[in-house]
This record gives C-alpha cells, sequence and structure tokens, in this order.
C-alpha cells in the first residue's frame, strides 16, 4: 500500500490542486482588469473541511469490501467558470479588482492549510511506521 493509496492523502492532494487552478482562473482576472468586455470568472467553490469530514466519515463507516467507497473526491474539481458580478464598466469587463484580491487570500489560505495537514499526515504516518521521526 503506497501513501496515495490513504483517503486523507488523496483529499488533500485534490484540495492542493483546486487551489492552484483556482489561483490561475482568479489571477486572469486580476491582468484582464482593463480588457473590454473581459468577463471575470472563478471556479465552482468547494468546501474542502466539509469535503474531507465527508470522505474521513465514509471510509470509517465501510465495514465490509461490498460497500460503496469514499465518493467525496471521485470527480475532479469543477472547471465550470460563474459570472461573479453583474457589475460592469463602459467597456463591458466585469472584474471587481478588490473582490478578486480577497479571493485570492482566502484561497491562499485555505492552500497553505492543506499544505499543513499534508506535512502533518505525513510526519505522523512516518512517526508511526518508524520510517523518520525528526521534524523538518
Amino acid at each position: 500500500m503506497s501513501y496515495s493509496d490513504l483517503p486523507i492523502i488523496d483529499a488533500l492532494t485534490r484540495s492542493m490542486h483546486y487551489g492552484t487552478r483556482r489561483n490561475r482562473v482568479l489571477a486572469q482576472n486580476v491582468a484582464n482588469v482593463d480588457t473590454p468586455n473581459y468577463k471575470a470568472r472563478d471556479l465552482q467553490t468547494i468546501r474542502f473541511p466539509e469535503s474531507l469530514r465527508r470522505a474521513q466519515g465514509d471510509n470509517l463507516t465501510r465495514t465490509d469490501s461490498r460497500h460503496f467507497a469514499s465518493s467525496a473526491f471521485q470527480t475532479p474539481a469543477p472547471i465550470q467558470t460563474l459570472a461573479l458580478t453583474n457589475e460592469r464598466t463602459i467597456s463591458g469587463n466585469t472584474v471587481n479588482l478588490e473582490e478578486n484580491l480577497v479571493k485570492i487570500n482566502q484561497n491562499a489560505a485555505e492552500h497553505n492549510r492543506a499544505i499543513s495537514l499534508y506535512r502533518k499526515y505525513f510526519r505522523f504516518v512516518n512517526t508511526a511506521t518508524g520510517r523518520g521521526g525528526g521534524q523538518r
């Protein structure tokens, strides 16, 4: 069994990929703040803490191999972009710079939280399996 087979590692990995993709979309909004007729976009929101609890809970209650496995992270983070606001400039641009900067900061906090959990979980597993007890 490899680390990638562990549901929590899969969930954390998907969360980090989602954060990376969302940051790219939000950065494009900021880069196009003065582009005429550019429509602000965002990825569909995924609430990582709730998804992680679902993933852990599903797998903890699975008592038979014939039971369904957790489906919390079976599909990739949605790439569908959504209109953010009805506000438009004279040029038809819908980017709200302040709103996008706040979202970028929130996204960075979520991404950093997932990275921290990822590191802590590996430290825990490595200590438990005797593969390394040192702090990094």
